[in-house]
């Protein structure tokens, strides 16, 4: 490891100060080119930055120095959408990765310094994508007992990776084509709280065709199939929906039953809002209402709208 390299990483730190990813980064290499007083100086000034003791800088270099080293060669995955079970974080130290997702491909690439998959464990889904390495890459394996352990000395952690998976989702679930993409940043963080996440095994059923509607719920990862039964015994699939596709809200907007079965056609991972929640946010954004009504329209095949854009939502009971 060459000091030209870790002291570039320690500018780029000090450029981003609360900026995890970097800051790991930088620890690690600075401490590979013998230059341990500096790492430990990075370490403690990340912690005193996020209110924590000198001591909770201590436990992030002891951290950072325990991490696991992974190498990889160009093409292996990191990490695997949907069926990778692990709740291990990860920062690249060496080389470029690229992120993909299933039903739309490539969606970015990430530089050394970059945090990923913080998304699954702070959210208790299935890994929302797949990660693989562009050339040969480095990344420091973060195991989730070691980071739990370590939030406790160093909470600022633990709110530094939920900040970056909560902006990386609400910019995939809620971006500006969706039902709720005309709400300002701080509704949309809002409203995503809200939801529920829920992962889905393959096969399995989501809504049943003639059950009552109990959620409107966005794909984050994953594709899903929707279809209904022909009367032989046979199923007449209607349509297939992946990341990004909203189902469910016919049921609630019309306090009906569901007209047709969507099932997994691979590990779903889905946002729900439920009944309540989800007219509760109609009624707070007229933007999202006449967005959702619009998707019903193209559904339904017919117009919903009166003259004056109110829309015939079933009431919703309050609490």
């Amino acid at each position: 490891m060459s000091v030209d390299e870790a002291q570039r990483a320690l500018t780029a730190a000090a450029q981003s100060p609360h900026d995890l990813g970097l800051c790991v980064r930088a620890v690690r290499l600075l401490d590979a080119a013998d230059c341990r007083a500096d790492a430990h100086t990075v370490a403690r000034q990340y912690a005193r930055r996020h209110d924590a003791r000198d001591d909770g800088g201590d436990a992030l270099l002891a951290a950072v120095l325990r991490a696991e080293t992974v190498e990889l060669a160009s093409g292996e995955a990191l990490l695997r959408e949907g069926v990778d079970e692990s709740d291990d974080v990860f920062v690249l130290l060496h080389g470029d990765a690229r992120v993909r997702r299933l039903g739309v491909g490539e969606l970015t690439q990430v530089p050394p310094g970059s945090i990923l998959g913080e998304v699954a464990p702070l959210t208790g889904t299935a890994r929302t994508a797949s990660v693989y390495a562009k050339g040969p890459v480095v990344a420091l394996r973060f195991r989730s007992a070691a980071l739990a352990e370590l939030s406790r000395r160093l909470p600022g952690i633990y709110a530094r990776l939920r900040e970056t998976g909560r902006s990386r989702m609400v910019a995939q679930l809620f971006g500006p084509d969706s039902i709720f993409g005309g709400l300002s940043g701080h509704e949309r963080a809002a409203l995503f709280e809200q939801c529920v996440p829920v992962t889905v095994p393959e096969g399995h059923a989501v809504i049943r065709g003639g059950e009552p509607g109990h959620a409107v719920c966005i794909i984050a990862s994953g594709m899903a199939e929707v279809w209904r039964g022909d009367g032989r015994g046979e199923r007449a699939v209607i349509t297939t929906l992946g990341p990004g596709s909203v189902f469910g809200e016919l049921a609630l907007l019309f306090d009906r039953k569901a007209n047709a079965t969507v099932e997994a056609s691979t590990t779903l991972t889905l946002f729900c809002l439920d009944a309540k929640r989800f007219h509760d946010a109609l009624a707070r954004f007229p933007e999202a209402r006449v967005r959702v009504l619009r998707l019903a329209e193209q559904r339904l095949g017919v117009g919903l709208m009166d003259a004056g854009g109110a829309l015939p939502v079933a009431t919703v009971m309050r609490e």
